[in-house]
């Protein structure tokens, strides 16, 4: 399945609280049949900052068989995202916003963040970016 957008921390989180861009990009990937990627670490970020009560609708999307989960390579030898990553999140701020904007460089995708600046620091003002 061909990834055409990311959801950063801030779009998964605007995701559990009913935000219409995400969950219409949602119905759009499902309809269309393309994927949307979700980085691990920025469901970590997400889980953290959430009430335990939110808990099941990140589990729900989750379950999506659109949603794909990016989890970083971390082969000292060979593929390895960490150094990539941490360089990133050094620009950006943060480990997720790293973390998504490695996974929209990597699949040319579209980042759906409520932090647009964060991923413009890293990957420019010219990739596309749709604050949620």
């Amino acid at each position: 399945m061909i990834v055409e957008a990311v959801l950063d921390t801030g779009a998964v989180m605007a995701y559990v609280n009913g935000v219409d861009r995400v969950g219409e990009l949602l119905f759009r990937a499902a309809e269309d049949r393309f994927g949307v990627a979700v980085p691990s670490t920025c469901l970590l970020e997400a889980y953290q900052a959430m009430h335990v009560e939110d808990f099941d609708m990140l589990r729900l999307l989750r379950l999506l068989p659109i949603v794909l989960i990016d989890e970083p390579q971390t082969d000292v030898s060979g593929a390895d995202d960490l150094p990539i990553i941490g360089g990133m999140a050094a620009r950006a701020g943060r480990i997720g916003a790293g973390h998504a904007a490695l996974t929209a460089a990597t699949h040319s995708a579209a980042v759906f963040t409520s932090l647009p600046a964060q991923i413009e620091s890293v990957l420019g003002k010219s990739w596309p970016i749709v604050e949620v």
